[in-house]
C-alpha cells in the first residue's frame, strides 16, 4: 500500500517531534525545514495533527508546537487510519467512477481486506517505538535546537555489556 503524501510529512513531522526533548516546541517553518517539505504543506500537516490532539500549538513571540503524550503514545496504525480515511486503493472507489463491475465487486472487498491487515500490522507499533534520537540528532542541530539524549550501552572496560 502507497501513502499519500501527506501521511508521509505527517508521520515525519511526528518522528522528529518525538525525536527531541520533551519541552521542545518549535515553529511551523522549522519543524518544515526539519523534515524536508514545504512550508505550506507542512503547515496544514500540522493542524491536522493538532485537531487529532496529537499535537499542540501555543501562539505567540516564545509559542511553537511540541508533541504531546498522547502523540507520542499514539498507534502508528490508528493515525494512518484518520489520515488515509479520504484516500481510494483503486479508482473505482472514488465516488465520481463509474465502474461497469462495481455490483459484487470481490475486488474491492479483497484490498479493503488487504488495508485494513496493513493497519492492524501498525497498530502494535507507536510514535514513540519508531523515534531514533540518534537520527534526529543531527537535524536538531542544523536547526539550532537542543539535540536529544542519546543512551549508549553500558560498557565494561570498553567492550559493551550487551
Amino acid at each position: 500500500m502507497r501513502l499519500t503524501a501527506f501521511s508521509d510529512i505527517a508521520l515525519r513531522v511526528l518522528l522528529l517531534m518525538g525525536g527531541l526533548p520533551p519541552d521542545t516546541m518549535m515553529s511551523t517553518q522549522r519543524i518544515a525545514d526539519g523534515v524536508g517539505a514545504p512550508y505550506n504543506h507542512v503547515a496544514k500537516t500540522v493542524a491536522k495533527l493538532r485537531g487529532m490532539s496529537l499535537l499542540c500549538s501555543q501562539r505567540g513571540r516564545a509559542g511553537g508546537v511540541i508533541l504531546t503524550d498522547e502523540g507520542r503514545e499514539a498507534s502508528v496504525g490508528q493515525v494512518l487510519r484518520i489520515l488515509e480515511a479520504d484516500t481510494a486503493i483503486v479508482e473505482c472507489e472514488a465516488d465520481e467512477v463509474a465502474c461497469p463491475l462495481n455490483h459484487g465487486c470481490r475486488l474491492r472487498r479483497a484490498l479493503a481486506g488487504a488495508r485494513e491487515a496493513f493497519y492492524r500490522e501498525l497498530d502494535g507499533i507507536t510514535i514513540a517505538d519508531l523515534v531514533n534520537p540518534r537520527q534526529v540528532g543531527p537535524i536538531a542541530v542544523q536547526l539550532g535546537l537542543r539535540p536529544p539524549s542519546v543512551r549508549t550501552p553500558a560498557t565494561r572496560d570498553g567492550a559493551s555489556v550487551l
